[in-house]
């Protein structure tokens, strides 16, 4: 977007947390480059009141996320209003369902721009049938009224050239303020200490809600195979999710809770990173997983597994290593190399914080004011 050219902006969200998460430094640089920004999502957590003090407006629209639940309809009706009272240049949507019936207001207005930033198709290399049977057919439609798109991995950035688009682009992520991921602020065996951790332990850090799709057995069926070994290694689980309770209570029936704690929700995550050795991740589907780049920005190393998105960040060998989904064997056997070669797993970690400046917040702003043009 060439600076000093001032455009109306609205970005659309299914949910108001993706944009308290992931959108705010966006809409920041956009307003303080001289555009107007409001927002329509359904308010399921407090707006961000930095960005209501800058002006942005913010729709409550009731997205309901199966995408033929009738009251989306009703939330494309509100949109079409919004559109006509205020006239935006551009439409900005995220996440599949704001996607779909945000882009649909080109039928209506075929003169605005779409601009759809994918952070993860429901079809991929592996996923269930029923996923390609019906988001396939969807995206290959809405690919007739989407102006630009963005990805953010390689295998969604193949496939997104084969739908009617008339630009697709590759971006890194949303980017991550790396800035606020710094080792040095605060002091790592403090940390250990209050989480009932020595100073000497081998500590690994998984980041992610607890449910079916981030596959948190993988990674505690490993800590059990170590165990049997000899090797006594301190996971803990940072997230909360739908299968707390029945994973506390495996953990307990394996006599592995000197092992592993389920810390649940928590708001200090870098204070986590700095505490821990490795970082892990062992999740079935992902989009390109914001946990991992903070633990790189950190200088972690990541043990991932070998799916989208993961292995965009994650170079085998390098920054850290791929394993299998469900291979659990292999899972243990990358982490007692780490454990007992701490030399690579220092080189690792390196690797992993100089892969990671490209991802900062800044270079993807730019990246992105360059998709407006």
């Amino acid at each position: 977007m060439k600076r000093g050219i001032i455009i109306k902006i609205l970005y659309i969200t299914t949910l108001s947390r993706t944009i308290n998460a992931f959108l705010v430094p966006h809409i920041e640089k956009l307003i303080n480059d001289g555009s107007t920004v409001d927002c329509a999502c359904s308010i399921d957590l407090a707006v961000n009141q930095k960005l209501k003090n800058m002006g942005v407006k913010f729709f409550d629209i009731p997205f309901k996320r199966n995408p033929f639940h009738p009251i989306n309809i009703k939330a494309l009706m509100e949109l079409i209003k919004i559109q006509e009272e205020f006239d935006y240049d551009i439409v900005h949507v995220h996440t599949p369902i704001a996607a779909l019936y945000g882009r649909l207001l080109k039928v209506k207005f075929p003169n605005l721009k779409t601009i759809y930033t994918v952070h993860g198709f429901h079809f991929y290399k592996g996923a269930p049938i029923f996923n390609w049977g019906l988001y396939y057919p969807i995206e290959r439609i809405m690919g007739n009224f989407t102006d630009k798109m963005i990805t953010m991995n390689s295998e969604d950035y193949e496939r997104a050239q084969k739908f009617k688009v008339k630009e697709t682009y590759k971006l890194n992520g949303v980017g991550l303020d790396l800035d606020l991921y710094n080792p040095d602020l605060v002091e790592k065996n403090e940390i250990r200490s209050r989480l009932n951790l020595d100073k000497d332990d081998f500590v690994v850090l998984m980041i992610a809600e607890i449910n079916q799709n981030k596959n948190h057995k993988q990674v505690i069926n490993a800590i059990e195979i170590l165990k049997n070994k000899g090797i006594n290694i301190k996971l803990i689980c940072a997230g909360d999710g739908p299968l707390l309770l029945n994973l506390e209570k495996d953990i307990a029936e394996r006599g592995l809770k000197e092992n592993i704690q389920l810390l649940g929700f928590r708001n200090d995550i870098n204070e986590l990173i700095v505490a821990c050795d490795i970082g892990i991740l062992t999740s079935i589907r992902e989009g390109l997983p914001r946990n991992i780049m903070e633990l790189m920005a950190c200088k972690k190393p990541v043990i991932g597994t070998n799916i989208r998105g993961v292995r965009d960040l994650v170079i085998d060998s390098v920054n850290g290593f791929l394993v299998n989904v469900n291979d659990s064997d292999e899972t243990a056997k990358r982490i007692e190399v780490l454990f007992n070669k701490r030399d690579l797993l220092n080189d690792m970690g390196s690797n992993a914080y100089q892969f990671i400046l490209d991802y900062h917040v800044e270079h993807v702003i730019e990246d992105l004011l360059e998709v407006y043009g």
